[in-house]
């Protein structure tokens, strides 16, 4: 066997490895996982991003949210109808993740809707996955800045972007269920 032979078969599982390009899917939904999350599921509560139980919170049109993506890697919200635990169906869909720009004075994770006017000095798009954590594409490479914040003693979390001034803890941001969701809520 020639040593071109050699290389060549040698390199066949790089080259097979290589072709197989991750993309994202079709349909989605994000769960945090931190210290003390264990694979929270986010939730959408009057344009804002939540994580934990959408009928804890005071919102009658929280639920969690399912994603699809759509051009130049935006992801776009709907409401997640199999898992209502309030029983009203939110009167939400199609909405634009999104989070604070530089400078922006809000650090909170978002929803633009058609009727938002206020999308100044927010990031629609870049987001992708490295692997199954949901990431941002910048300027200076991925970044992966989401925190939360506990909402009082109801195991509801506020998440935001790049800020912990107020004691949010860094959280990760991953299209991957808990392997128990049973036990999710208890």
């Amino acid at each position: 066997m020639s040593v071109l032979s050699l290389i060549f078969f040698a390199s066949l599982p790089f080259a097979a490895f290589g072709a197989q390009r991750r993309a994202t899917p079709e349909s989605f939904q994000l769960y945090a996982y931190g210290d003390g999350l264990g694979g929270l599921p986010m939730f959408h509560a009057d344009g804002y991003a939540y994580v934990g139980n959408p009928s804890s919170s005071n919102s009658s049109n929280a639920a969690e949210v399912m994603f699809s993506p759509g051009s130049d890697n935006t992801w776009f919200g709907s409401p997640n109808t199999t898992n209502l635990g309030n029983g009203t169906t939110p009167n939400w869909s199609n909405v634009t993740l999104f989070v604070p720009g530089p400078g922006s004075v809000d650090s909170r994770v978002g929803f633009l809707n058609g009727t938002n006017s206020s999308t100044s000095n927010v990031i629609t798009s870049g987001f992708v996955f490295y692997g199954s954590t949901a990431m941002l594409l910048g300027d200076d490479g991925l970044e992966t800045m989401w925190t939360g914040l506990a909402v009082g003693n109801t195991g509801v979390f506020a998440i935001y972007w790049n800020d912990t001034s107020s004691g949010q803890v860094p959280i990760s941001m991953r299209r991957v269920a808990p392997s128990n969701p049973s036990r999710r809520w208890s």
